[in-house]
């Protein structure tokens, strides 16, 4: 199961950065941090609406020259020049009001994942970055996605893959991601975990970390306490864990989540298999927010994101931070760089 097929990178394509949600602050974290110091030179474009993002950089980032380009093959080498590719077929879509999710921000939102994806499986894009979009417009739309991260999955035809977040001194990789917490135990199984564990090692990999540690939370209360405070520990997560060091993996596990963030920020382990979406994303972000990461593992193509939303209530205030895209994006550049064909 490998996250992506590297060989398959084309180092000299532009990376794409999605705008997201239109409505959402996208557009303006894009243009904010287009000419930021750590992502100047790389060559890069953005799929979504040419007059949106021209007026967008006219407010925030006046020195940049936007314009329309028809394949990535077009883009600027300028850092100055602000390339915008617009997907197909959304040009039937209906306006846009700022900071109101809406069926028409869920359309623009699909319309530019498809386009990055078919780009990036076409060797056209060397990786995709995407700003933030938000379920509800998606599902307004007609797409049943949870989130970015199953649309993608599809997308590719992945049905198993990793949501994995960077930031601070924490790596983080889920084995469940957007579902209730009251659903999440009966998600569980010890196939699920192994092939998170597997997914954990695949991703230090990609990222070039030489530590191999990989530790996984209980999902109980000092880890479950001998099964009095649950037994999922014993009966599906210690038997992954056991199943993992046969295959040569360097794993400890069921260790008790209100210690683990801790001990892993000191740099016992090089990264965290959680076992749902806030036992891992809250010590990542209070860490690292507004410059943490979100990759994807086990896909055919190379995707990261921002770790944040579309923050409805700041969209047109000038009060959006670009620090989580440029990192994202040059994290993107960096393992395109590591891995690219020499």
């Amino acid at each position: 199961m490998r996250p992506v097929s590297l060989d398959r990178i084309n180092p000299a394509a532009p990376f794409a950065i999605t705008m997201g949600d239109p409505a959402g602050i996208g557009p303006e974290i894009i243009v904010k941090g287009w000419t930021a110091k750590d992502i100047e030179r790389t060559r890069k474009v953005v799929i979504g609406d040419l007059d949106l993002i021209s007026a967008t950089a006219h407010t925030y980032n006046p020195g940049l020259l936007v314009q329309g380009v028809s394949s990535p093959e077009e883009v600027s080498e300028d850092p100055n020049v602000l390339s915008v590719l617009v997907p197909p077929g959304t040009g039937s879509i209906d306006p846009v009001i700022p900071g109101q999710p809406s069926v028409a921000s869920g359309r623009w939102s699909y319309a530019c994942v498809k386009m990055a994806v078919d780009l990036a499986r076409e060797r056209r894009i060397a990786a995709m970055t995407t700003a933030p979009l938000t379920k509800v417009a998606l599902r307004a739309a007609g797409y049943n996605y949870p989130g970015h991260t199953e649309l993608i999955a599809d997308l590719c035809g992945r049905p198993r893959v990793g949501m994995m977040l960077v930031g601070g001194p924490l790596r983080v990789i889920l084995v469940t991601i957007h579902i209730a917490l009251r659903e999440v135990a009966g998600q569980l199984t010890k196939e699920r975990e192994l092939d998170t564990i597997r997914l954990a090692a695949e991703a230090l990999r990609l990222l070039g970390v030489t530590e191999t540690k990989i530790a996984v939370a209980a999902l109980n209360p000092h880890a479950g306490e001998s099964s009095l405070f649950g037994d999922e520990e014993e009966r599906i997560i210690f038997p992954a864990v056991m199943e993992a060091r046969t295959e040569g993996l360097d794993v400890e596990g069921p260790v008790p989540a209100d210690t683990l963030f801790h001990r892993t920020s000191r740099g016992d382990f090089a990264i965290v298999v959680a076992q749902y979406h806030d036992q891992g994303l809250i010590p990542l972000k209070l860490m690292g927010f507004g410059k943490a990461v979100n990759v994807t593992i086990g896909l055919p193509i190379l995707r990261t994101s921002v770790d944040h939303g579309t923050a409805y209530n700041i969209v047109g205030k000038g009060l959006a931070q670009p620090g989580s895209i440029v990192e994202a994006l040059r994290l993107a550049q960096s393992i395109v760089d590591r891995h690219a064909p020499r």
